[in-house]
C-alpha cells in the first residue's frame, strides 16, 4: 500500500534536471552489446517480439517489466527483473532496496524505455541506471533521453517505435561527446 508519492515525485524531478548532467555516449547499433529493455506488462506481447529481434541480431538483452498486479504479471520461459507496484514498493512509492539493487546492477550500453513516467517506481530506476545512451518514447518535454521518438498519432505502436529506434541507431555513428572545460 503506497501512503503518498509525494517525495518520489520530487526525487524524479530531480534526477530528471540531473539527466542532461550525466555522461551520455552516442553509439550506433553496431557498438551495442547490452541492452536493457524496460516495458508495461500490458505491452508484453508486442515487447515480447522486439525482445526476441534483439537477441536474433546477438544483442545481450536484459529486461524489466513493470505489473501493477499480480494478476498483471507476465509469463515467459526467459528471465526477466519483475516490478510489482502491489509488492514491490514501499509506502511512499519507492521501488523495494532489493529490485533497486537488481536493476542498477543490470549491464547496459543502451536502455530502451517503453514505460516512460507511466509507472513511476519504474521511471525512478530508469534515471538511477548509469547507461550512458538512454532512449524512448517522449511523451512530455522532460530531457531524459539521449534518442527519443516522438510518435505519429497513426503509428505509436510499440513494434513500430521500437523499428524506427532500431533504424535510427543503424544510421547514427559512434561519437563520443567531449565534456566541456
Amino acid at each position: 500500500m503506497i501512503i503518498t508519492q509525494y517525495f518520489l515525485k520530487r526525487e524524479i524531478k530531480n534526477l530528471t534536471a540531473k539527466a542532461a548532467e550525466r555522461p551520455h555516449k552516442y553509439l550506433s547499433f553496431g557498438d551495442i552489446s547490452k541492452i536493457l529493455f524496460i516495458c508495461h506488462s500490458k505491452d508484453w506481447n508486442v515487447s515480447r517480439r522486439c525482445i526476441e529481434k534483439l537477441k536474433s541480431m546477438n544483442k545481450n538483452v536484459n529486461t524489466a517489466v513493470y505489473a501493477p498486479a499480480e494478476k498483471d504479471v507476465p509469463t515467459w520461459v526467459s528471465n526477466y527483473l519483475l516490478l510489482r507496484g502491489d509488492k514491490d514498493v514501499n509506502l511512499w512509492g519507492y521501488p523495494s532496496l532489493s529490485i533497486q539493487k537488481q536493476f542498477l546492477h543490470l549491464p547496459a550500453d543502451l536502455i530502451i524505455d517503453f514505460v516512460g513516467e507511466e509507472a513511476l517506481p519504474m521511471h525512478y530506476l530508469f534515471l538511477k541506471h548509469s547507461s550512458v545512451f538512454k532512449t524512448g518514447v517522449k511523451h512530455s518535454d522532460n530531457k531524459v533521453y539521449d534518442l527519443s521518438i516522438i510518435p505519429a498519432e497513426e503509428n505509436n505502436n510499440i513494434p513500430y517505435l521500437f523499428n524506427q529506434i532500431i533504424d535510427y541507431l543503424k544510421t547514427i555513428t559512434s561519437i563520443q561527446i567531449p565534456e566541456e572545460l
